[in-house]
This record gives C-alpha cells, structure tokens and sequence, in this order.
C-alpha cells in the first residue's frame, strides 16, 4: 500500500519509522521491509563546496537477495547502488543507472560513481546481516543528466530490495530478479550533516565482515523495520509498495486503442452509417475507456514519482482533461444541427477541437513508449499502426466527401446534402 506524509503528520507517522540520528547522519528503515536500513551523511565541507564525498550505508539481513539505494525520484534515470552478498564474506556493491522501467545496467561510463567500500562492511560473524558502508566522490552527478544537491532538504531517495537466496558472486554486471517492494522518501540532507570528511558509520557498524574494493572500478566487498528519527525528523515518505506492471501496460494498451483505432474509426461512423447515435455511443464508450486508461496512468506515475515531471505525462494530463468537454461539444452541435439544418460555429469547433487533440494523443503514445521502452519494435509497432490508421481516416474522410459532393448534384446544395448525411447528428471528429 502506498503511504503518503503530510507535513502535518510527518511526526506522528515518524513515531513508528526507523529514522534515527547517528553521528549526525539520517538512517531510514522502511516500513514495509524487515530489517532494511539505509542511512546517509554530507560532510560540511562537501555540502560547501557542493561536491566532493558523500557517504551512505545500506544494511539488512542475509535472507535478501539484493538491496539497493539510489539518488532521484524514480528508478528511470537514478543513480542506482546494489548491494549483495560475494560468498566470501563480504559484499558487493553494484553502480547503476536506471533505464526508464528496464532493470538497471551497470554503469560503465565517465561519469559513473566512484565508490570506496569503507571498514564495516560485510557480513556479519553471525551470518545474518550484510552492511555496505560506501564513501561516493561524484555521487552530485551522474549519466544521463541526474544531479543531486547536497544543500537540499527535500533530497530524493528510492530504495528497493528482494529476498532469496545469496547471489555469491563479485561479477557488478549480474543479471537480477525484479524487486519485491520499493519506497521513494526523502532525505533532509543539511541534517544529516557531519563535521569530518571520514567514515561515520565505522562506531555504529555491528558487522564483522572485512571491507571490499572500490566498486566503481573493481569487484567488492536488525532492526525490525519502521519508517525512523529519534529526533522526530530528516525524513519524508513519499511513497512505498509495488506497484504491479500489469497497470503500466494496461495503461498503454489501452490509452493507444482509444487514440489510435477507436477515436479515428468512430468519427468515421457518422459519415458512413448516416446515424448520429451510433456515432455517439460509439466515442462515448471510447471517451470511457480513455478515462479508465488515464487513471491506471494516474496511478503508475505517481507509483513513480513522474505525474508532472515528464512530457508524457503532462501533455497526457492536459489531452485527456481538454477532452473531458469534447461530448459537451458535441450536443451543442448536435442542437445546432436540430435547429438550423446546417453546420455552425459548434460544428466546427466540435470538429477541429477532437481532431486536434486526438493527434496529440497519438504522438504522446509514442513519447509514453519511449519513457517506458529501451527496445524500438514496440515502438516501430506503434507508428505503422498509427500510420494505417492516418491513412485509412484520411482516405475515408476523402472518399465520403467527394461521394457527398457527387450526390448532391449541381443544385443540391450544402445543407440538403448535410441533412440527408448527418441528421441530428453530433459532427464526426
């Protein structure tokens, strides 16, 4: 279940979480995981400088496969660090980014982070907990354009983590499983300021593994959770629990059938069947299902983080809610039509209004492949369909209106030949 904080409640809620201050760094432990800490510390002189080290500690007991902590508000485009167990006792610690929703690659590029396993980090002697305690020396930028602001207190953070069976491996690269649950929160990064450009975990670290390697170019290296500060403070959670990918394509499937095939073919049907209610009833369940799909999208973008941060979704947003007056339109023309016989104003504006915006949904259904894709055959998919279906909307479109024109004859005139094929109709988009 997704949990939002309100400033307003952020103590109360925090009365049950795992944030905690420890030699002035943060700690936050997610409710809905056990045992699954992350904590993070600025030194002052980085914070001033606005660069420099960082450092960050992620823990949680051996019964996970893998726990991981990025920098950003969702795991597209995050800076992405993986945490597991190298079968030796120690950990390694995996730099990633994130792919839009792909599961993340190792991020081999000039820009990728440069990671310190620092004393502390392993598993323990007891064999039930593993520790990663890291120094990052470029962690307030990354590939791909991602920046975080070590001054900031509204920082974003997202974490992630799956249980099963150790990976004992050292290899970066390895593929994994997708994550059982996730949680976007944020860290209040002046706060979880230290006075010394050093190892602030090393006091507080309960492991007894030895430390790893630099992950950003070699191989490396319980608390029952609750969201958590004993000071009542540093940490925000905007959101936890997974959300199932099915909706994402949902989302997707149905949102390109509305705007490619159903929009097109229904403003079609006026012209074709000469019946305004099958006109009607035919976008009317269209506009319903487009309605439906917004909400699945609603629902996964703010899983995300991305409602209003990405085109997608804001040119998404702004489609469908000037479509939310198209029906309105739509009997204004068809009493228009009842009353005077011939097209107005309304008619017109009914028209253009739903062509222009249902082109603008076709092409925000490409940019939504592009934010969630990597591969192009969905998208090539994507724009042939889109491309018949032009064709055959402008083909068809052409074709009733010159057989219009036809039968209308030399003094049939306009208006006859428009009752004869829109009576009462609310006009064809």
């Amino acid at each position: 279940m997704r949990t939002f904080l309100s400033s307003g409640a952020a103590i109360t809620a925090l009365l049950c979480a795992g944030v905690s201050a420890q030699a002035g760094t943060l700690r936050y432990c997610p409710g809905n995981a056990n045992g699954v800490c992350y904590s993070v510390g600025v030194p002052s002189s980085s914070a001033a400088a606005e660069s420099g080290n960082i450092y960050f500690q992620i823990t949680a007991p051996t019964t996970y496969q893998w726990v991981a902590l990025g920098t950003g508000t969702g795991m597209a485009g995050s800076n992405i660090f993986i945490m597991y167990q190298d079968g030796q006792g120690n950990v390694t610690l995996s730099p990633r980014i994130g792919p839009n929703h792909q599961p993340p690659t190792l991020d081999t590029s000039a820009n990728a982070a440069q990671l310190t396993i620092l004393a502390g980090s392993g598993v323990s002697d007891d064999g039930n907990t593993m520790t990663a305690n890291v120094a990052c020396a470029n962690c307030e930028s990354w590939s791909g354009g991602g920046q975080l602001d070590l001054k900031d207190a509204e920082s974003s953070w997202i974490g992630a983590w799956r249980r099963g069976n150790s990976l004992a491996t050292t290899s970066r690269s390895v593929s994994l499983v997708q994550h059982d649950d996730t949680v976007i929160f944020e860290f209040d990064l002046p706060r979880a300021a230290i006075a010394t450009d050093s190892n602030p975990f090393t006091a507080a670290a309960s492991t007894g593994g030895s430390g790893g390697d630099d992950s950003g170019s070699d191989s490396d290296s319980d608390k029952a959770g609750g969201d958590s500060s004993d000071d009542g403070g540093g940490v925000t959670v905007i959101g936890s629990g997974r959300v199932d990918d099915n909706i994402l394509v949902a989302h997707g499937v149905i949102m390109a059938i509305v705007f490619v095939i159903l929009y097109p073919l229904g403003s079609l049907l006026m012209p074709l069947l000469c019946k305004w209610w099958a006109h009607g009833a035919f976008q009317a369940v269209a506009w319903a299902l487009m309605w439906a799909g917004f909400g699945l999208g609603i629902r996964y973008a703010r899983y995300l983080n991305i409602l209003f941060d990405q085109t997608h979704t804001i040119l998404g947003t702004v489609v469908v809610c000037l479509l939310a007056i198209q029906p309105a339109l739509g009997y204004a023309h068809h009493r228009h039509f009842l009353k005077h016989g011939a097209r107005g104003i309304i008619s017109h504006v009914h028209i253009w209004y739903g062509r222009a915006l249902m082109i603008l949904g076709v092409i925000n259904g490409g940019l939504g492949l592009q934010l969630a894709l990597e591969s192009n055959s969905y998208k090539i998919a994507y724009g042939v369909v889109a491309g018949v279906m032009f064709l055959i909307y402008a083909g068809g479109k052409a074709f009733l209106s010159m057989k219009r024109r036809k039968s209308a004859g030399p003094g049939g005139g306009r208006i006859r030949s428009g009752r004869k094929a829109e009576a009462g109709s609310p006009a064809s988009v």
